[in-house]
């Protein structure tokens, strides 16, 4: 596969170069129409091949054939999200007149998130606690789309 991309890039460039050197003379119109016709079969070429033998992407240095996982990206990349959640709930905790912090234990994989458990610390001073606890609870439940009972609410009492 690397050599068929070489011999295409080869072409082109040579096919440019050629009719660049010859743009002024009276046969530039063939030899433009000669290296595009051999651009065009380079090109083609190995298509038959292609289609009965499949296709070896692994084969070309482009891609390098090595698709390993990397732990370290996955789990920057789940942490960042997590952390962006986390930041919109507390948001709308806020704009419900809650002050919140909450912590996030999830998964992130290839195909789905997978919210295990949220803990949340509720401050402030209220009159029906049990109702702040429900309503937090709905709210982020709902915003995460996941089961009430994974929402842990803890009141933190802050006198004023």
């Amino acid at each position: 596969m690397t050599a068929w991309l070489l011999s295409v890039a080869g072409t082109g460039i040579l096919g440019v170069l050629i009719g660049h050197l010859t743009s002024k003379t009276r046969m530039h119109a063939v030899i433009k129409t000669a290296c595009t016709y051999v651009f065009l079969l380079v090109l083609i070429f190995p298509i038959p091949t292609l289609i009965t033998n499949g296709i070896d992407m692994s084969s070309c240095s482009i891609f390098g054939g090595d698709f390993s996982y990397n732990e370290d990206v996955f789990d920057k990349t789940s942490e960042a999200y997590f952390s962006v959640v986390k930041t919109e709930i507390e948001r709308q905790a806020q704009e419900r007149g809650y002050e919140i912090e909450c912590e996030i234990n999830g998964t992130l994989d290839e195909e789905k998130i997978t919210v295990h458990e949220v803990t949340v610390i509720l401050k402030g001073e209220f009159a029906d606690s049990s109702a702040a606890i429900l309503d937090v609870k709905a709210m982020i439940a709902d915003y995460l789309e996941v089961e009430e009972s994974i929402v842990r609410v803890q009141v933190e009492q802050v006198k004023g």
